[in-house]
């Protein structure tokens, strides 16, 4: 009683071809989320990497250097020239005529300016006084020229005290500017390093060099601009009941000089900015009289 057995597939070829092609798409599905969930790590890590880099401050030897900066309304170049730091100049001469001298021909008149109103509105600028020779300009007072004036004065009134003579300007005046120069040296905060000496002299930056704006190059910007100002003898113009004739002095060129010649019935050839200026020692010349 012999069965013969036969093979019989549970599939047949054809049908083990169509099951493994719908189970095939399982594993790719698998492999796409683990790639993107190492893309993802990539990323992450990537970029804590770089914010810790960007956090890490730099060596002080590599600190970006300055780029090239411009005033905002002179337009002067930052670091223009190199300047050494004197210990002694004419200004401390131990010759005190020379001395006197030096300080008293300090010339801060051209640091009051006439700028058209337009110009100063696109500044940003509060609008100052009218110019009196044209309504279109303002006139301002450029701080560096302030500065001096406020120097040249506290120096005056230590030249009167030391020859016993009165004094010119009042002590709110001088308390004034005193306040006005702390002011600046705060402003400006002047970060230059002042080398030390290894004597015991009190002093510092002994024959340093520093790099400063062109104070000529401001000084030809203010006569660009001339508010045709002169300051003259505090004492006699500052009692005047008008203070317009301090703003007659044009230079020569000025667009506004015709216009003052006009108004006080002066002729072609009459330049007031020609008139000596004044000077402390006129004062002493009366007192010698």
């Amino acid at each position: 009683m012999s069965k013969e057995y036969q093979f019989e597939p549970l599939l047949t070829e054809e049908e083990e071809s169509n099951y493994s092609f719908t189970r095939q798409p399982k594993a790719p599905r698998r492999w796409s989320l683990s790639i993107l969930l190492s893309i993802c790590l990539i990323i992450s890590t990537s970029l804590n990497l770089f914010q810790a880099i960007a956090n890490v401050p730099a060596p002080l030897e590599h600190e970006s250097k300055p780029t090239e900066c411009r005033s905002e309304y002179a337009n002067l170049k930052d670091n223009e020239i190199s300047v050494k730091w004197l210990q002694s100049s004419a200004y401390t001469s131990l010759n005190i005529s020379e001395r006197d001298h030096m300080w008293d021909a300090i010339n801060h008149d051209s640091g009051i300016v006439a700028v058209p109103k337009e110009w100063a509105a696109q500044k940003g600028l509060d609008m100052g006084a009218d110019f009196p020779w044209d309504k279109s300009k303002t006139i301002y007072f450029v701080n560096a020229f302030h500065s001096l004036h406020c120097i040249k004065n506290i120096y005056r009134s230590m030249m009167e005290y030391r020859e016993g003579l009165p004094q010119t300007f009042d002590q709110h005046h001088l308390v004034h500017c005193l306040d006005q120069l702390r002011a600046d040296t705060e402003c400006a905060a002047d970060d230059t390093l002042r080398v030390t000496t290894p004597s015991r002299e009190k002093s510092t930056a002994v024959g340093q060099v520093r790099q400063c704006r062109s104070f000529d190059q401001l000084r030809a910007w203010t006569v660009d601009h001339s508010g045709c100002y002169r300051y003259g003898n505090p004492t006699f113009e500052d009692a005047q009941d008008s203070q317009l004739p301090r703003k007659r002095y044009c230079p020569e060129g000025s667009p506004d000089l015709d216009t003052v010649r006009a108004y006080y019935g002066k002729g072609p050839d009459w330049t007031p900015a020609n008139d000596p200026v004044w000077s402390w020692f006129d004062e002493d010349e009366k007192r010698g009289q």
